[in-house]
């Protein structure tokens, strides 16, 4: 949704740049201020689709969660974490932490995962062991698709 927002933005000052500098560069008094707006408007343009980049990319990578009726079709797995990262990262005072998980559906192969989930100091630095097994939720039919209410 963030994601979605900065791009919009970024589209909006993008537009407006080129607009007013189209507008301004005509006259030869307001010709220099047309150089300097549209900079100014690109540069913040171009901040706003890195934002939007940045967050898109946390935002895929996330642990999702179900709606109501994907949780009653999901298919309960056990995740165990091989591994726990903190990154530079922090989203509404927790840290984002890259988590390797072992998936194992109940009807299923084993398989490997990782994912981003935001997290407390104290629980990031409990699954950086790597000894916990989380009970979680798969999808039937995207196995990168997990839930995980323990990290919730």
């Amino acid at each position: 949704m963030a994601s979605t927002v900065f791009g919009a933005l970024a589209v909006v000052a993008v537009v407006v740049g080129v607009v007013l500098f189209l507008r301004l560069r005509r006259k030869p008094h307001t010709r220099v201020g047309a150089y300097v707006s549209a900079m100014f408007l690109f540069l913040g343009a171009g901040v706003l689709a890195m934002g939007s980049i940045s967050i898109a990319s946390l935002e895929a990578a996330a642990l999702q969660t179900f709606t109501p009726a994907e949780r009653a079709a999901a298919v309960p797995c056990d995740a165990a974490v091989l591994g726990a990262e903190e990154t530079s990262n922090k989203l509404n005072g927790r840290y984002v932490w890259m988590l390797r998980l072992r998936v194992t559906p109940r009807s299923g192969s084993p398989y490997e995962i990782e994912r981003t989930a935001r997290l407390t100091s104290s629980m990031g630095e409990r699954l950086e062991r790597g000894d916990a097994v989380l009970s979680c939720l798969v999808a039937p039919t995207d196995h990168t698709r997990i839930e995980i209410s323990a990290l919730a």
